[in-house]
């Protein structure tokens, strides 16, 4: 029985990877103060609020403040409500709200700060970010390391090993799905210790959906503060709740997190048809989208001749989305007499898209988080543990990269007869065709509402 655990693979050292990741998507460093603290935190194109610290995080660390310093004034009888010891960022974007609190609370004992993004580039940029900051970080081990306060997980919302929080930090984001957003309530109340609260800053318009879910389950609401854009909620544990159980992303997904699970839907590729299940927070929940449909084309144009020299040799898939193009090209395989493809890889940045399919192939296949295949190139040749026979490419074009695209492809398509196949957009792919080094021949292309689908073969010669 194939396991999500088992098929899962780490991508290898934590601390080289987030300097590589910020050299080659970060944009801009700002600097940010936060109770007296001066901050320095990197940006990325490819991560929210690119341009600057984002107006919610801003007011969130401003009422946490306020409330800190609350805590530590005391109340007229002298008493002192405890400052947190334990704490989860979730959706922690480039980490600046499990930063800020990591060196705000530095001199609380045994301080725990748990950072977790479904995004592997937001992973990267914390890492990096807590290190500049000069927060200890625990570079990839389950559990921190001595003397370690941060560490920072690809893992959806509120995931994780089981744990009880004294304070849970969230920007949440706006485009999780309505379904996410409700449950997330009651589970993050959930995971409180006594006399824990979760904070929460919502765009304006999501403001009445939080407040209306948190009256319908009786959890305290403890503030309740807006301003023009932003509204500010703290609420505590439901202290005649049970206490729900929580894990890491894994094969009972479904059944623990119902609230991801969007549709259920047959689709059709090239005369090709097949089913998938498609879950919130990942792209192509309705069709297959163009890039897909591109490179679908291009392959039935081409044939499935061209995957003789491939024969036998795993098969990667970067950016698989819900899982559209692994699932319809077993298929295509199939209807054409190959059989199934050989050992599938599964790679990309979103944690949930990679789950999403790797369930739709029916847990055949190996993931492995991965910001691009340049930067994650040796991880990703360790779960082959040989070269590939063909690579497919649905990369997000947040910087231009590439170059390193074909630096990747060099290395992890080293023999004659391998094939890629590469589907982006029209503008960045006509750049990707002119930098084709020696060494790979173009097989043919495909253009479709503003997408070009691009093969290439590896030249015996």
């Amino acid at each position: 029985m194939n396991t999500w655990s088992g098929s899962i693979v780490n991508n290898g050292s934590a601390s080289n990877t987030a300097a590589g990741c910020v050299a080659a998507y970060g944009t801009k460093q700002v600097v940010f103060r936060f109770r007296g603290i001066n901050f320095t935190f990197a940006l990325s194109q490819g991560l929210f609020s690119s341009a600057d610290i984002d107006t919610g995080s801003r007011f969130l660390l401003k009422i946490l403040s306020q409330q800190w310093d609350s805590c530590l004034r005391g109340g007229t009888d002298g008493s002192r409500c405890p400052l947190p010891q334990t704490v989860l960022d979730a959706g922690c974007g480039v980490g600046v709200l499990g930063i800020c609190a990591a060196k705000a609370l530095a001199a609380m004992p045994g301080l725990v700060i748990r950072a977790q993004d479904r995004d592997e580039l937001a992973r990267a940029f914390t890492e990096y970010n807590a290190g500049r900051n000069g927060v200890p970080v625990d570079l990839r081990s389950n559990d921190l390391r001595s003397g370690a306060v941060l560490s920072a997980h690809t893992e959806p919302l509120l995931a994780g090993p089981p744990e009880a929080w004294d304070l849970i930090l969230s920007n949440i984001p706006a485009k999780t799905g309505k379904p996410v957003l409700l449950d997330f309530i009651p589970r993050s109340a959930s995971l409180l210790r006594k006399g824990g609260s979760v904070m929460v800053v919502v765009v304006a318009p999501l403001a009445d959906l939080f407040r209306s879910r948190i009256k319908e389950l009786a959890i305290p609401l403890l503030l309740d503060e807006s301003s023009k854009e932003h509204t500010v909620l703290v609420y505590g544990r439901k202290e005649t709740a049970p206490e729900k159980t929580r894990g890491a992303l894994g094969d009972d997904f479904l059944q623990q997190w119902p609230c991801y699970l969007r549709c259920s839907g047959d689709f059709e590729l090239e005369g090709a048809g097949y089913h998938l299940d498609s879950f919130h927070g990942v792209a192509g929940f309705d069709n297959p989208g163009e890039a897909v449909r591109a490179a679908a084309h291009l392959i039935s144009k081409l044939g499935p001749g061209i995957f003789a020299g491939s024969t036998g040799k795993p098969v990667l898939v970067h950016e698989p989305d819900q899982g559209h193009f692994p699932v319809w090209l077993r298929r295509y395989l199939e209807n054409a007499g190959q059989g199934d493809p050989g050992q599938m890889v599964l790679s990309g940045r979103n944690i949930l898209a990679l789950f999403a399919a790797w369930h739709n192939l029916g847990g055949a296949a190996q993931v492995v988080p991965a910001v691009d295949i340049a930067l994650d190139r040796d991880a990703l040749l360790a779960v082959s543990g040989k070269p590939y026979g063909a690579v497919f490419l649905f990369p997000d074009m947040v910087t231009s990269r590439i170059t390193a695209f074909w630096e990747g492809l060099k290395a992890l398509l080293r023999e004659p007869g391998g094939i890629a196949v590469i589907s982006l957009p029209s503008s960045a792919a006509e750049r990707f065709d002119r930098e084709k080094p020696r060494g790979f021949v173009r097989l043919g292309d495909h253009k479709r509402h503003g997408f070009r689908a691009l093969g290439y073969k590896v030249d015996p010669h």
